[in-house]
């Protein structure tokens, strides 16, 4: 144990010599802000790697490579920037590898997942692209962990395959894992301009809130239960 030398005894170490006081805290303080750091960088890291690691040989190349009879869900997101008319950049290319794979026959059914907004909007879009299937919108995936236990509850023994970017698609299918749904993903493009580059930097934090919502039970966001709210698209 660290002990400080008392060299007036009629007088407090910390009146005598308050800097040395000092100095030891802050050596802690630097230590503890270093463990921090150090257990922070951990958990990016390691979860980012466990995540990803959930997509290895599990993304179909072509949609004969997607199991039969697969219920298809598209993970939401904004067609235009807010409040602007700029394309976002993921939208287009998710709806463009949705319509292929549900073109070809190969799924039964189609799940816009996201915000009310979100799953309309979508819906509509594979429509116009000649999407004849079933199409259900489900307006409560507000988050991909959502999306996750909601087609859990709708569907648990279908094959589930999940169209996005791939950088999302890999958390979907983490995520799916805990759960026990099976399921595959189907990777859109990457996208335009520079917002899927932050889309995609932005799921590097995600990736650790999943680990986090996994340990505290994967809490649902939308306030309604995990098999109600669903409606057939018209």
């Amino acid at each position: 144990m660290l002990k400080f030398k008392q060299n007036t005894p009629d007088r407090p170490l910390a009146k005598a010599n308050p800097l040395v006081i000092l100095r030891f805290m802050s050596a802690w303080l630097k230590r503890g802000v270093g463990v921090v750091i150090a257990l922070l960088a951990l958990l990016l890291v390691g979860s980012n790697a466990w995540i990803w690691s959930a997509g290895w040989g599990r993304f179909a190349a072509e949609p004969k490579d997607v199991p039969a009879q697969a219920v298809l869900v598209v993970l939401g997101t904004d067609e235009f920037v807010q409040g602007t008319s700029e394309p976002s950049g993921t939208f287009r290319p998710r709806i463009a590898a949705a319509a292929e794979l549900a073109r070809s026959g190969r799924v039964k059914l189609v799940v816009t997942s996201g915000t009310d907004v979100h799953a309309r909007a979508m819906a509509e879009r594979l429509r116009a692209a000649g999407v004849t299937c079933p199409i259900v919108e489900d307006p409560y995936g507000w988050r991909t962990l959502d999306s996750v236990l909601r087609a859990k509850a709708y569907y648990p023994d279908d094959e589930i395959v999940f169209v996005s970017q791939g950088w999302h698609c890999v958390r979907a299918l983490w995520q799916a894992d805990r759960v026990g749904l099976r399921s595959t993903a189907c990777s859109a493009a990457f996208g335009e301009g520079w917002r899927p580059v932050m889309g995609c930097l932005r799921d590097c934090f995600a990736k650790p809130k999943a680990v986090i919502d996994y340990l505290m039970g994967n809490p649902l966001t939308a306030p309604v239960p995990a098999d109600q709210g669903n409606l057939p698209h018209r």
